[in-house]
């Protein structure tokens, strides 16, 4: 991808930045989005990350749920992609760095109780996950 075009993509993705609130009847959702560009120095897999956090009240409890959007401007086309996709979920099993070494994906987990005792406990787990993934334009 020519750098004209990797700027481009940049300030896109950097655009999409923000958050936003939700309202239904049961409660408030609020909706982060984070840019996070890996593309500098060549060493980005994928390139950029879109992190998409969720707030929302579940039983009296705010819990939020964190996915990433992985984005690769890829020249080469998708088997190159594949590649950048396969080293991202290798550092993603050790817990990426840049996320305070956890991993890009969080899962919200209540135990509810008679009794609550109201623990907290962060727990990293492999997990199997289906990558849903799309070429375009840009």
């Amino acid at each position: 991808m020519k750098e004209k075009d990797e700027v481009k993509l940049s300030r896109i993705l950097f655009n999409m930045q923000g958050e936003s609130k939700a309202i239904f009847p049961w409660g408030e959702v609020k909706i982060e989005i984070k840019y996070i560009n890996y593309s500098s120095g060549g060493k980005g897999c994928p390139d950029s990350l879109l992190l998409l956090r969720i707030y929302m009240p579940v039983l009296g409890k705010v819990v939020s749920i964190q996915m990433p959007v992985l984005i690769e401007a890829e020249k080469a086309g998708m088997e190159a992609a594949m590649q950048d996709l396969e080293k991202f979920c290798e550092r993603s099993m050790q817990g990426a760095m840049e996320n305070g070494g956890s991993s890009f994906i969080e899962i919200p987990m209540l135990v509810a109780t008679e009794r609550p005792r109201h623990i907290e406990k962060e727990e990293l787990k492999t997990l199997s996950a289906t990558f849903k993934v799309y070429e375009t334009k840009l």
